[in-house]
């Protein structure tokens, strides 16, 4: 059973008046409130609320029925527009947010479809929603929508009886419909996974591509255009640089989106998983994703999959229609930052409790629009509390800000007299996020590690001409195990090893300054490598770090040694040394 089978109507065009942007909305046909009177109620909450939430300048009006078709069936005009106005309007998003899918997507428009959809009087097909949504108005580029009896067109867009598109879902009771109370039959299907795949393609998924057996049929001819595309034919290719016309009408497999000009499959999804666009003339959309029910499935496959879509939304299937319909022009909305639970941590570990002036970890999703360090050439006293806007508060107090990215931001704790749980925010220009815990203590102790995995322990062997950090080196570590070059320690040679949160010196090094010194902690540090004990001395050697010099014992084993360091009390998390 086909999941869609879209129905495309032609381009007419009138004048009217242009409305503003207001969200997705859904209006319920009779037949869908006398099923229950709550489906409507959760379509303008939970569902609109997907597109609501994701895009900030999404706006349609959809009718909602149920009728005979196969799952379901979208209906909407596709709105002419020329291809420079297209790209024009798709541009000034990009340059307004700033979002990376849009800003490559602009690149691939420019530099493919351009050429082959683009000059003279080249145009664009855009449905009622997108153009819209892009800035595109009734009385001057002759927008129009539909009425609810699908037949007839209508100017004034958005108020009531005219739409962008309408949505009917199949009245076949073999269906056995599941509206996300219970549990999901063995033979149904999601109602509200099936309305997302249509008002994905209202908004502006659906290819003018017929697929009707026995052949494909080019239906985007219009107003003298041998072939006007819709806006998300202009991104469907088949290797890097080689966009897929709709002059061709090409059945051969693995045409996929692609926002960057064909280098990167952007609807792979979590899972990793390369998909693929329906070329076949089979009935499926030809702007669906191939079907034949995935283990991993999505929204837009071509194909319903009875009693395995149940809760399956736009969000939590790997963001592949997200991609697309961000880069046919939806702007994505900026989100709060979120750090994750248990995502303060001391740096090159996954401990919790950290100290005044030693470097902390802090992750989580939105936390930044950029990436990259802080200009350490620019810093002459006093460490950045910012950095591209963005700033981390510990305990009330603001850190300063070594490296930012989405994900990850490293700062270095600031000074605080309060010991035990304090609150973590980081604050963007979005917003700021809900505070997180973490323990402040006075020691918390982590070694710096080697790579992302946490396993070895970060250092230098000092070579014998050489001083160290700062002279002639060897790195640390297993041989072959990075992509830079390190090597074992040998028994008896004295090694550099880094870390955060070994203690406070004394006299103390100011912290949020740059400092070149090298000052002795107050505690004594206990080590253990493999089975072996030693006593070393920690010394505060720069801002947030330290360096203790550990001469290897002749009775320690060959190979990865566990390498654990106590101090005043407190273990630091386990890490490995190589020995040979």
């Amino acid at each position: 059973m086909n999941l869609t089978k879209c129905l495309r109507l032609g381009g007419v065009l009138l004048f009217g008046a242009a409305f503003a942007n207001a969200g997705v909305t859904y209006t319920c046909d009779p037949n869908v409130t006398a099923v229950s009177a709550t489906i409507c109620t959760t379509l303008n909450s939970t569902i609109a609320g997907l597109y609501n939430n994701t895009f900030s300048n999404v706006n349609a009006s959809i009718y909602v029925m149920f009728g005979s078709t196969d799952l379901g069936m979208s209906q909407g005009y596709l709105n002419f527009v020329s291809y420079n106005q297209y790209v024009t309007a798709v541009s000034a998003k990009a340059t307004a947010s700033g979002n990376p899918v849009l800003t490559a997507a602009v690149t691939a428009l420019n530099n493919y479809a351009k050429t082959i959809y683009g000059n003279g009087n080249g145009q664009v097909e855009l449905s009622t929603a997108l153009a819209r949504s892009l800035g595109f108005t009734n009385s001057a580029n002759e927008i129009v929508g539909t009425k609810s009896d699908g037949n007839n067109y209508c100017n004034n867009i958005g108020a009531s009886g005219c739409y962008d598109g309408i949505i009917t879902i199949t009245n076949d009771a073999s269906a056995d419909l599941y509206y996300r109370t219970g549990t999901e039959k063995a033979d149904g299907y999601d109602f509200y996974g099936i309305v997302e795949h249509e008002t994905d393609e209202i908004l502006g998924t659906s290819s003018c591509i017929s697929t009707g057996p026995p052949s494909l049929t080019n239906g985007c001819a219009g107003q003298g255009q041998p072939a006007t595309p819709a806006a998300v034919d202009l991104f469907r290719y088949s290797g890097t640089g080689k966009l897929a016309s709709v002059f061709s009408l090409s059945t051969t497999p693995g045409a996929y989106f692609s926002y960057d000009g064909g280098v990167t499959n952007g609807t792979s999804g979590t899972n990793g998983k390369a998909v693929f666009y329906n070329t076949l003339a089979d009935g499926d959309d030809y702007a669906d994703f191939l079907g034949n029910c995935p283990s991993v499935q999505h929204i837009q496959d071509a194909e319903g999959c009875p009693g395995k879509d149940a809760g399956l939304d736009i969000t939590n299937d790997g963001g592949a229609e997200i991609n697309i319909l961000n880069a046919l022009g939806y702007t994505l909305t900026p989100l709060l930052p979120v750090i994750s639970s248990a995502g303060v941590v001391a740096h090159g570990s996954k401990s919790t409790t950290i100290e005044a002036g030693s470097w902390v970890d802090i992750y989580g999703t939105n936390l930044a629009q950029a990436s990259g360090p802080w200009n350490a050439a620019a810093i002459k006293t006093n460490l950045p509390t910012s950095l591209d806007g963005v700033t981390v508060s510990i305990d009330g107090n603001l850190a300063y800000v070594n490296y930012i990215t989405p994900g990850q931001i490293n700062v270095l704790a600031p000074d605080d007299a309060k010991r035990g749980t304090v609150n973590v925010t980081v604050t963007n220009s979005v917003g700021t996020s809900s505070s997180v815990t973490a323990t402040l203590a006075d020691v918390g102790p982590s070694f710096f590690t080697q790579a992302s995995d946490y396993k070895y322990v970060a250092g230098v062997i000092p070579t014998p001409n050489g001083t160290g950090f700062y002279g002639a080196y060897d790195l640390l570590g297993p041989s072959g195990q990075y992509s830079f070059n390190t090597r074992p320690v040998k028994i008896g040679e004295t090694v550099e090893l880094y870390a955060t949160g070994f203690g406070q010196s004394n006299p103390p090094v100011p912290i949020g300054v740059v400092y070149n010194g090298a000052s002795q902690t107050m505690y004594q540090v206990n080590l253990l490598i493999g089975n072996v004990s030693q006593t070393v001395t920690a010394y505060i050697v720069g801002a947030g770090l330290w360096q203790m010099n550990v001469t290897i014992p002749p009775n320690v084993v060959s190979g990865d040694n566990t390498l654990e360091a106590t101090v005043d009390g407190v273990q630091a998390p386990t890490v490995y040394i190589t020995v040979q």
